[in-house]
């Protein structure tokens, strides 16, 4: 379990993290005897099975579940906070667009104002206005 990226044996047997070990065991024993029907047709089944096998040995003792537990889902915890940090700095991003452009927005409103006198500056604005609605 030294590997940078763990295997999900919980998808592996298709179980919940939740799952007691009589469903471990359950749901080993089903796929174990399909894959062992497959492995005579297919190669494939023969590495599913070795991945198979994998997941139940740690799945199935308590000492190396916690550990495993620990570790993946100490993975899964810093994915996810990466992902969240990515996230926000998306939508600070796009703020900080936001803000700007309405920044624009105003400094050309206040440079019209001040090069076309009120009257004409609002006169202008208003087509613009009734140009975009």
């Amino acid at each position: 379990m030294a590997e940078s990226r763990l295997v999900d044996y919980y998808s592996i047997l298709n179980l919940p993290p939740k799952a007691d070990l009589a469903g471990i065991e359950a749901a080993y024993a089903r796929l174990s005897d399909d894959l062992m029907r497959q492995s005579q047709y297919d190669e494939s089944a023969r590495e599913a099975m070795q991945r198979l096998n994998e997941a139940y040995a740690v799945l199935s003792r308590p000492e190396l579940r916690r550990e495993y537990d620990r570790a993946f889902f100490r993975a899964e915890l810093e994915r996810l906070e990466r992902e969240a940090r990515a996230e926000q700095r998306r939508r600070a991003l796009a703020s900080n667009i936001l803000v700007g452009a309405l920044g624009l927005v105003v400094a050309v409103q206040a440079g019209a104002l001040l090069y076309l006198g009120w009257e004409n500056a609002t006169g202008l604005f208003q087509a613009i206005l009734d140009w975009l609605m």
